[in-house]
C-alpha cells in the first residue's frame, strides 16, 4: 500500500452505512446498522516507535520493525472491515481518495492465501479472539467454514485443524489473522451483536 501524507486522527466515528437485519445466534432477527469499526493507529505507533528506537542495536532488527510501523500506518489508513447485514467483509478505499473520510469503499481483491473473496457470512464463523489477549490485540484472528474445506490445510490452517488442536476443543475452519487495525472494542462489539461463534 501506498502512504506518505498524515493519517487521519485516531478517534475515528465508527460509519453507519444504512439498515440491515442479522442474523444473532439464537436465530431471530436483530434490527441493526451496517457498521465500520473506526481505525486505530497503536500498533502501528508501538512499532513505528520500537523500530526507530532500534535502528541502531541492531540497525536490521531496527529498520525491519520501523517498516512494518509504516506499512500499519498504511493500512491502518486504507483498509476498513464492514459488518453488513450478513457478513464480515474486508474492503479498502481506493489509492487515488485514501486520505478521504467520506471515500467509498471498494473490494480488497482476493484472499491472498486461499482466493475468493474477503467476506465471510457470520453463521460460518466458529471462533474468533485477539491475539496475544484481548488486553494486547496486535492481531485479530478468525475461523470460519465457509472456505471450501480442501483449502482449510493452507498456512496455519495445517496446526489449527491438527488432531493435536482439536482434542484441546478446536473446531475445524479456515483460519485468518489481521493486524489489530480497528478499534478493537468496536471489532468485539460487532462480532458479538452479529452472533459470530466463539469458543469459550
Amino acid at each position: 500500500f501506498p502512504g506518505g501524507r498524515r493519517p487521519p486522527p485516531l478517534a475515528a466515528a465508527t460509519t453507519t452505512l444504512a439498515a440491515a437485519t442479522p442474523v444473532c445466534r439464537s436465530g431471530a432477527p436483530t434490527a441493526m446498522s451496517s457498521s465500520v469499526p473506526p481505525p486505530d493507529y497503536k500498533l502501528a505507533a508501538i512499532f513505528l516507535g520500537l523500530g526507530l528506537l532500534t535502528l541502531s542495536v541492531p540497525w536490521l532488527v531496527g529498520g525491519f520493525i520501523t517498516l512494518l510501523g509504516v506499512l500499519f500506518i498504511v493500512q491502518t489508513t486504507r483498509v476498513r472491515f464492514v459488518f453488513d447485514d450478513e457478513a464480515f467483509e474486508v474492503k479498502a478505499k481506493p489509492l487515488d481518495n485514501i486520505f478521504s473520510d467520506d471515500a467509498q469503499l471498494v473490494s480488497s481483491g482476493d484472499n491472498f492465501a486461499v482466493g475468493g473473496d474477503n467476506r465471510w457470512r457470520y453463521d460460518s464463523f466458529v471462533n474468533w479472539a485477539f491475539l496475544p489477549s484481548e488486553d494486547l490485540p496486535i492481531l485479530v484472528y478468525f475461523k470460519e467454514t465457509q472456505t471450501p474445506k480442501d483449502k482449510w490445510e493452507a498456512g496455519p490452517g495445517k496446526w489449527a485443524n491438527s488432531e493435536a488442536a482439536m482434542a484441546k476443543g478446536a473446531v475445524p475452519g479456515q483460519v485468518h489473522f489481521f493486524p489489530c487495525i480497528a478499534s478493537p472494542k468496536e471489532l468485539k462489539k460487532q462480532f458479538e451483536a452479529r452472533g459470530c461463534k466463539k469458543i469459550a
